[in-house]
């Protein structure tokens, strides 16, 4: 009763990023590193500050994903077109790195980098999708610092704690939806989805 009918629409998306957050430990306080500011990246930044990280860095290679990043409240955002990510990470953690770092983008070269962001003992969490085909990924360093690798495939038994979240204000959707279509243009809500990775970070349509 106490949700939208958009937020509803946002559930389902929020139960990967609140899995990801359950799958990676997140605790108060707890320092988080996320690549990715796309839908799901959001969605798991959001889940993790409701979870009581403190301390939220997000990286991506669009400008504008970073700003809805910081604006939905991310401590720190790097663009790692424009500057080194492991250079600037070390800068805001003072060299000690993150507790937990969340692979948000399925991309084989991000994922070969997850390592370098976790601290020593810290976790690492698998959200996107890896490509399916053989990449580097350095064990070594992985057991130097004794890092915990988990997985995310979607979620599961999560939807009651995602709606009973959002419903209690603990996780404000409001500001993950930018582009909004009636029924009629459904055609071209899903091009614009496809094919505007820039501008778009989540789309809706109104049934009504």
């Amino acid at each position: 009763d106490n949700v939208s009918t958009k937020e509803g629409a946002l559930i389902e998306p929020l139960s990967v990023g609140f899995y990801a957050a359950q799958q990676g430990g997140v605790k108060t306080g707890d320092t988080v590193f996320i690549f990715g500011a796309g839908c799901i990246g959001l969605m798991t930044m959001l889940s993790c500050k409701a979870a009581g990280a403190g301390q939220i860095v997000v990286c991506d290679l669009v400008d504008k994903r970073l700003e809805k990043a910081k604006e939905l409240g991310a401590t720190h955002t790097i663009n790692s077109k424009n500057e080194d990510p492991v250079k600037r990470a070390m800068e805001i953690t003072n060299g000690r790195m993150f507790d937990v770092v969340f692979e948000c983008c399925g991309t084989k070269y991000t994922t070969g980098e997850t390592h370098k962001y976790a601290r020593r003992g810290g976790t690492v969490t698998l959200v996107g999708i890896a490509p399916e085909e053989e990449f580097t990924y350095n064990f070594g360093q992985i057991m130097d610092k004794e890092l915990t690798i988990k997985s995310v495939f979607r979620y599961r038994n999560i939807f009651p704690k995602a709606i009973a979240a959002v419903g209690s204000g603990a996780i404000k959707l409001d500001g993950i939806v930018t582009h909004e279509f009636p029924l009629e243009d459904i055609e071209h809500a899903y091009n614009e989805a496809i094919n505007n990775r820039i501008d778009l970070i989540k789309a809706v349509v109104k049934v009504k």
